[in-house]
């Protein structure tokens, strides 16, 4: 165990550390931020976001159809305070647009009527008319719930037509869920990051000094490649944690735990192959960045195990990192249960790179014991 802990102490240098914390900040600032800063976006993803909280309290976290009727009789009773509200205004009624539907619908060409509506959504920005469009919105993608809205194969649509006759309709807006998917994307990338240069120099670094062939003199220097192995795991370990720790905290800020018992095919746009709360697609989503950094951290061990120099050590971690954030990312993460990838691909994807890295890693091992014996 102290060996262990020594060769962790090579890798967790101040300077490492500090490195880390400059690469975190310009990352966070560059991908992280905005997901937390400017949570929910504008209008009407901010309706969105507060009407989910309402739909949620009143309704729980399935609405059925009677719940949809009294969310219907209360669009058209916030319709009639929208009409009472435009009636109060003579300008209004003056150009034309003495309620609602006439709001909405008003004339393009009419600069008048553009000026006023203009006025009341984006001036003032009366809350009452952005919450109508966004109950309208929301109205309108039940009245389709029976159309799954987009070219489905025969598995996709046999899963739809299942949560249809479990009565589990996508009601509630997307906004949530997409922001955590963005979030859940980007602080994976800055984890990956993290991970692979913290782990990389580590092996070859006592390979371009000459220690291992002096390591080897020593009995224990058989085994002392496995322990540097284990000491890279635990390392990278502890940096995702601590990452994942301090994002979550401020993941938190944007206020999403009233949607935590909601499940994930609730919200509009996401059908998935299995039905999770929000809450769990949380977790699975952590469990998945430490899959992927501990995958990532086998296999900057194995190319810092066999390459010559630091030169050829980045040009061989490029083309991986650059698969990853291209599609890597999407269909391990984001995607890891949507119903856009076959079922097999991502539980496939994740066995074959946890076979391949382990297997490397068990080949270098036993390889690392004959050149000893041999040497």
């Amino acid at each position: 165990m102290r060996m262990i802990l020594n060769e962790m102490k090579k890798i967790l240098t101040w300077r490492m550390l500090t490195f880390l914390l400059l690469v975190n900040t310009v990352l966070y600032f560059l991908l992280i931020s905005f997901d937390i800063e400017y949570f929910p976006n504008g209008r009407p993803a901010l309706d969105g976001y507060r009407l989910g909280i309402e739909m949620i309290e009143e309704y729980g976290v399935k609405m059925d159809e009677e719940d949809m009727l009294d969310f219907s009789r209360q669009y058209k009773s916030l319709k009639k305070e929208a009409d009472e509200y435009l009636q109060a205004r003579p300008e209004f009624a003056a150009a034309g647009l003495e309620n609602y539907e006439k709001l909405i619908t008003s004339d393009w060409n009419n600069e008048e009527q553009q000026k006023l509506s203009n006025q009341i959504f984006h001036e003032e920005q009366v809350d009452l008319f952005w919450e109508l469009q966004e109950r309208s919105r929301l109205m309108e993608f039940h009245d389709m719930k029976e159309m799954i809205g987009f070219e489905a194969n025969a598995l996709q649509q046999k899963r739809f037509d299942e949560l249809l006759a479990e009565g589990k309709y996508q009601a509630y807006s997307e906004v949530v869920i997409q922001n955590f998917k963005d979030f859940i994307v980007h602080v994976g990338i800055t984890v990956l990051f993290s991970v692979v240069l913290l782990i990389s120099p580590f092996i070859l670094k006592d390979r371009t000094r000459r220690l291992l062939d002096l390591q080897y003199t020593a009995k224990v220097g058989r085994n002392l490649y496995k322990t540097k192995l284990i000491a890279g795991i635990l390392s990278a370990g502890m940096v995702i944690t601590v990452l994942l720790a301090f994002y979550f905290s401020l993941y938190a800020q944007n206020g999403t735990s009233p949607y935590f018992g909601l499940g994930v095919n609730a919200f509009i746009a996401n059908l998935t192959w299995y039905d999770p709360t929000f809450l769990q697609y949380i977790w699975l989503c952590i469990l998945a960045i430490y899959v992927i950094g501990i995958i990532f951290t086998m296999l900057a061990m194995t190319v810092s195990s066999v390459v010559p120099n630091f030169v050829t050590l980045i040009g061989i971690q490029i083309p991986l990192l650059f698969v990853m954030l291209l599609v890597g990312f999407k269909i391990l993460l984001s995607h890891i249960i949507s119903v856009q990838s076959p079922q097999w691909l991502v539980p496939c994807l994740y066995g074959l790179l946890s076979i391949v890295s382990a297997g490397l890693l068990i080949y270098l091992i036993r390889r690392e014991k004959l050149r000893d014996i041999l040497e």
